[in-house]
């Protein structure tokens, strides 16, 4: 029998529900992103504007996933629309190159510490597969190593133990050999790193710097550091999965605030202004694989890569838009010390009502585990105790059922936690946290 959230989400969303039945006739399983399967229906967005979005039915959310990470300036910025308008009017797509892909990574090699050289892509996946594809040619070696949790697109090379339980590809339909070079182990464990490392069979670690699945499961502090004297040590190539984190933690984004520098760099998200697109970039001597030399070696021994949407206009118009206002660091301190509050009210309320779990971030993406043993604990950005891998990695039980209701209080949770941006007022994070100690009550997990 459907608990009373589960009826009163169907009912309160039932063009959702109504628009859910005619995808299924059209996409597989009703959906375009994985991510958004929520049984029994996810909730159709209709628009948006600033740190809110309504529903088809008119309800309005507060907005918790922020186009995956790539919104941190909020839905319709001023600039951001402008940009885009200005550039619509000038084309769309040239099939050649333009003045603004120029302009754009002269501003990513300005932010970014690692970056020296830029190849465009048009996605975040694209941009991963690229730079394990550089590091395999600047080094000549086959192989490379990841982390178990961390996500880095979904083709095959990545696909990796990407999801618990870590027994292999998190897809079917992979192909064997591929699957072959890449090797898991897990986060946090120096040991395990340097023992793989030491073998020099690696072209490089590729790693979200954040921790697993945008900071799911934090990394240590001086991890990353470990990781880059071993890496230096060995020859292999430090990648820095940056979609998520890129011009977010900071201007030059998780390298700048870690202060440590990988030797490539993948972005998106942010990158883009919140459209479409991605990029590589790093070290000259390990991107400039991809240049054009006119002689033999343009023909199989050059980097080859290709894309409809590289560097398209119109996302080169928001991606520099967008980097122009984060360059300085303001908005990305402005909203990191949102997550803070936002963190330290949820807390708040679990002490008050003597509730078992934690609301946990690393810069502004923000988790929360409802449950028996709270498996970390962060304060300002810094882990205070051990962290418990394979809880995070699991997730708060009766995530479903936390997630609708707090669409029936006005906010949409994305996934397990959220990712902030600079549109998030104070009365937001007020109403997020009310909503939050509402859920509680509504689920039966707090009088």
């Amino acid at each position: 029998m459907a608990t009373q959230v589960e009826q009163d989400f169907e009912q309160r969303f039932s063009e959702s529900q109504s628009l859910t039945d005619r995808a299924r006739a059209v996409l597989p399983g009703g959906l375009s992103h994985d991510s958004r399967y929520l049984p029994p229906f996810p909730v159709y967005i209709s628009r948006a504007e600033g740190s809110h979005k309504w529903t088809e039915e008119g309800h309005e959310l507060i907005d918790l996933g922020m186009g995956h990470g790539s919104l941190i300036l909020g839905h319709g910025h001023p600039a951001i629309k402008a940009a885009i308008a200005e550039q619509l009017e000038r084309g769309t797509h040239f099939s050649a190159a333009h003045r603004l892909e120029v302009e754009w990574a002269e501003r990513i090699v300005h932010l970014v510490p690692s970056a020296e050289l830029v190849r465009f892509t048009g996605t975040g996946t694209e941009a991963t597969l690229l730079s394990m594809r550089l590091a395999r040619a600047h080094t000549g070696r086959p192989r490379f190593l990841k982390l178990h949790g961390h996500f880095h697109g979904w083709h095959d090379e990545a696909i990796v133990d990407a999801k618990p339980p870590y027994d292999g590809p998190s897809t079917a339909g992979y192909n064997p050999a591929t699957v072959t070079l890449t090797t898991a182990i897990p986060p946090n464990d120096v040991e395990a790193m340097r023992r793989e490392l030491e073998t020099e069979q690696y072209a490089g670690v590729i790693l979200e710097p954040s921790g697993g699945s945008w900071g799911t499961v934090p990394l240590v502090p001086g991890y990353l550091e470990q990781v880059r004297e071993l890496t230096a040590r060995t020859g292999t190539l430090l990648v820095f999965d940056e979609v998520v984190t890129g011009f977010r933690f900071a201007p030059g984004g998780a390298q700048e605030l870690y202060g440590v520098v990988p030797d490539l760099t993948a972005l998106a998200k942010i990158l883009a202004g919140g459209l479409p697109g991605g990029a590589v970039t790093g070290r000259r001597e390990i991107v400039e694989h991809m240049a054009f030399r006119g002689d033999a070696r343009d023909h199989g021994a050059r980097v080859a890569q290709h894309g409809t949407f590289n560097a398209n206009p119109l996302s080169a118009a928001a991606g520099i838009a967008a980097l122009d206002l984060l360059q300085d660091g303001a908005i990305q301190r402005q909203v990191t010390q949102t997550a803070a509050r936002l963190c330290e009210g949820m807390n708040d309320v679990l002490q008050a009502l003597d509730l078992p779990g934690c609301a946990y971030r690393t810069a502004s993406l923000f988790h929360v585990y409802v449950g028996e043993g709270c498996p970390i604990w962060v304060e300002d950005g810094a882990i205070k105790g051990e962290i418990d891998s394979a809880k995070l990695e699991a997730g708060m039980p009766g995530l479903a059922d936390f997630r609708h209701a707090l669409n029936l209080r006005g906010v949409d949770l994305f996934r397990d936690g959220g990712i902030l941006s600079v549109a998030h007022s104070d009365a937001d994070v007020d109403a997020i946290v009310g909503a939050f100690e509402s859920a509680l009550r509504d689920l039966g997990l707090a009088p």
